[in-house]
């Protein structure tokens, strides 16, 4: 039998909890449990029962977050084990770039519980061991490296003005180099380039950095 006054305060915890994750992830730690209750549509007595701080609730936010995103990472989205890091890489960033308090506890280190931080560096370092063993990412670092390699990358994309730019520059730095005598890479994002049979080298690997680089030389400083 469900008591009712039981189900109503779980139903309030959990309205509260989704409503902070969304503040939080638009306004960072700067955001009050006024405007958490407000857009929970409770009372701030309701939240400050629930909650006895923000920073409380903040972790509780951040570490819910830091969860989902282990889980994720737990399923590759590649067979080939380079290509399934750098693909959790990128996501990893992309996730916490888009998400204010996240990015902010992150390269902090405020708000993270330690049990949560471990979950994250258990979840990367299989990742990182089979694309080392592949021989698609330099043997010297190490899952402690690429946690703060994320954290950074995010808190640069969250306001970069070419996304993407600065998570290729450091996957560029994370690579094995496996360069070849006399091979060509592009000038964008490394890609070694086939050789042409007649004309100029290459520059690009293809139009999609060609055309980074166009952006780039034409935006204004």
């Amino acid at each position: 039998m469900t008591v009712p006054g039981r189900a109503d305060a779980r139903h309030n915890h959990a309205r509260v909890l989704a409503a902070a994750r969304e503040t939080f992830a638009e306004q960072g730690p700067s955001a009050t449990l006024d405007a958490v209750a407000r857009r929970a549509g409770v009372g701030a007595g309701t939240v400050y029962r629930r909650f006895p701080s923000k920073e409380a609730l903040l972790a509780a936010v951040v570490n819910d977050r830091l969860d989902r995103l282990v889980e994720e990472l737990a399923t590759p989205a590649s067979a080939d084990p380079g290509a399934a890091f750098l693909a959790a890489f990128e996501r990893a960033v992309s996730q916490v770039a888009l998400n204010k308090a996240l990015c902010e506890s992150m390269a902090s280190a405020a708000g993270v519980s330690p049990g949560v931080h471990d979950r994250f560096l258990a979840a990367l370092a299989p990742l990182l061991a089979r694309a080392q063993r592949a021989g698609a990412v330099r043997p010297d670092v190490t899952a402690g490296d690429v946690a703060g390699l994320i954290a950074g990358c995010a808190a640069m994309e969250h306001t970069a003005a070419t996304p993407g730019r600065s998570t290729a520059i450091v996957l560029d730095g994370l690579r094995a180099s496996v360069t070849k005598p006399n091979e060509t890479r592009c000038v964008e994002c490394g890609t070694p380039i086939a050789p042409t049979a007649t004309g100029r080298p290459a520059r690009y690997c293809g139009n999609a950095c060609r055309q980074r680089a166009h952006r780039r030389r034409h935006t204004p400083a």
